[in-house]
This record gives structure tokens, C-alpha cells and sequence, in this order.
């Protein structure tokens, strides 16, 4: 991949030539159109692979897709061991996020197709908006799987409310906005990881307080629950930690600006010089029952 100097001052590259509500019906149906034109937009928009999406369901079970094992929905026809591991996982992320109407719904109205790989390319698990997949590494222990599914399904959610990039967004904003949606992501999933331990499932929240990139996400939260006993506040405590580590920051960052650049050699389109909207924020930083959590970027964010 060639250098890319991440600066709206400076576009520049190295070696260059040239939401839908929930079943319950709680949104009234000028609100659910909203959400469904909002999702279209995002996901016509954008070409990350952290979770963008335009759903269109694969007639069946897929093999040897890239190295993958897939499974469409409804995930009842499995024929593979691996397949039948997805079918498993499933059941319990059905299970699991019931009580979170905006990632239950994901896996009722418009699941993706699920796939597992033992060679994923620089990533435990991503979104795939082309192809409506979630990849997941095939040797990750199950509860770690459960964790990155958890992971990704927020990513769906977020474009499915609006919370995503905009194709007027400059470089910079683009490289702000997948910042700010990983960090949402990864607090979320720590949040529900929280949630199941004190319900007396602790095995995916041992799974990623143990895990490197999320360790000190985990003792942020964690130290929020014990000041405040506040999950919201927990959760902004570790949206806050997770643009403090420096290496993933810088390489989320770099690998937005590249992506930018590569959209813009595809499509001969000129740079733009967009900025965040208004109420951005606001959108992105809600916990899974709805409540809003309180999340800001640090001050210098996107100066990489």
C-alpha cells in the first residue's frame, strides 16, 4: 500500500499516478421510511469494510467463498461443520440481544449472510456492505466470535440510524467518522458484554478484557461502573480510552484516508471538503436500549 499523508492541506500519496425501529412497530411509518432511506444513502455511500450495509439475500449456503464458509439466512440449512458453528452462533446472538431491539431486529428484518474464515486479512471480523456478509475468523474461541458478531452487528445499526459517511465528507471527516464509529462499537460491545456478565454470563466479557485490543477499553468501563454505577457513563469512559491508544488510532486513521484516496482514483472524482454533520454525535452514541451516552472526540482528532 503506498504512503498516505492523512491531511485535508496536504492531499498527497506517495507512488501516485494520476433505523428502521424495531417489529414492535414502535416507529410510526414516515419514521421507518426515514431510517430505510437512511440506510440505502449510508450504504450506497460507503466502502469501509467495518460495517456497511445494502441488503440482498444470497439464495443459499455458500463454500469456498474467498476461503470462506457462508451461510445465508434464515441460517436453518447448514452442511458444513463450519456452517454449523454459524447456525449455533446465531441461536445465541438471537438469544442474547433480545432485550436490544436495534441489533435484534438486524438478525429478524435483515440478517446478513455469516461466513468464517481461518485467513482473514489483517482483522478478527468485518462487514461487508457488496456482499451483505459478516466474516469472522474461524479460530477466534467462542466467545471472542460472540464478541466481534456483537461488533459488527453495530456497525449495521449505526448505518441503519444514519451514523456514517457521508460522500461529501473531506478526507479528514471521512478518517474522524470511522474513528468515532469504531470507538462507538467496541464501548457498545463492552457495554452488552457487561450486561450478560452480571446476568451471569461472564465469558465474553473475560474474552475481551482479555484480549489486546481491548484491555484497557475494558478497565475504563469497568473503573466507570465502579465510580458511577452508570453503564452510560462506563460507556463514555470507554469510548473516551479508545481513541487514547495510539497505534490503533493512527492505523484506523490511515487505512480511512486510503480508502478516500482509492474512491477517488475509481470514480475521477475531485476531493471534497465536507465536514461532520451537526447532531453526528448525537446519533452515533446511543446504547442499545436507546438511552443516549455522552461521547466526544478528543481535541486534535484527524491531525495524524
Amino acid at each position: 500500500m503506498a504512503a498516505v499523508h492523512c491531511s485535508d492541506n496536504a492531499l498527497k500519496r506517495d507512488g501516485h499516478a494520476g433505523d428502521w425501529r424495531d417489529s414492535a412497530g414502535s416507529a410510526t411509518p414516515p419514521e421507518a421510511w426515514l431510517y430505510r432511506i437512511r440506510a440505502a444513502f449510508c450504504a450506497l455511500t460507503c466502502a469501509f469494510t467495518i460495517g456497511f450495509m445494502l441488503f440482498s439475500p444470497p439464495a443459499a449456503a455458500q463454500t469456498d467463498f474467498e476461503g470462506l464458509d457462508c451461510l445465508a439466512p434464515p441460517y436453518d440449512a447448514p452442511q458444513t461443520e463450519l456452517q454449523r458453528e454459524i447456525a449455533t452462533l446465531v441461536d445465541w446472538l438471537r438469544s442474547r440481544l433480545e432485550p436490544y431491539p436495534p441489533l435484534f431486529s438486524i438478525l429478524i428484518e435483515a440478517p446478513p449472510e455469516i461466513c468464517l474464515g481461518e485467513r482473514l486479512i489483517g482483522a478478527h471480523g468485518y462487514f461487508e456492505m457488496e456482499t451483505s456478509r459478516i466474516a469472522l475468523g474461524s479460530t477466534l474461541s467462542p466467545a471472542l466470535m460472540r464478541a466481534v458478531a456483537v461488533h459488527e452487528l453495530r456497525h449495521i445499526h449505526q448505518v441503519r440510524v444514519g451514523a456514517c459517511l457521508n460522500p461529501g465528507l473531506s478526507m479528514q471527516a471521512t478518517g474522524r467518522t470511522v474513528l468515532a464509529m469504531e470507538a462507538d462499537a467496541s464501548a457498545i460491545s463492552l457495554a452488552i458484554a457487561w450486561e450478560l456478565k452480571q446476568a451471569g454470563e461472564p465469558e465474553v466479557w473475560a474474552a475481551l478484557s482479555h484480549w489486546r485490543s481491548y484491555t484497557r477499553l475494558a478497565e475504563a468501563f469497568e473503573a466507570g461502573m465502579r465510580e458511577s454505577g452508570d453503564i452510560a457513563l462506563a460507556t463514555s469512559s470507554a469510548f473516551a480510552e479508545w481513541y487514547e491508544i495510539d497505534w490503533r488510532r493512527e492505523a484506523y486513521y490511515k487505512n480511512a484516508c486510503s480508502a478516500y484516496l482509492d474512491r477517488e482514483d475509481a470514480n475521477h472524482a475531485l476531493p471534497r471538503y465536507g465536514s461532520i454533520e451537526p447532531g453526528f454525535f448525537e446519533t452515533l452514541c446511543t446504547l442499545p436500549d436507546g438511552i443516549p451516552y455522552p461521547c466526544m472526540e478528543p481535541a486534535g482528532t484527524g491531525q495524524e
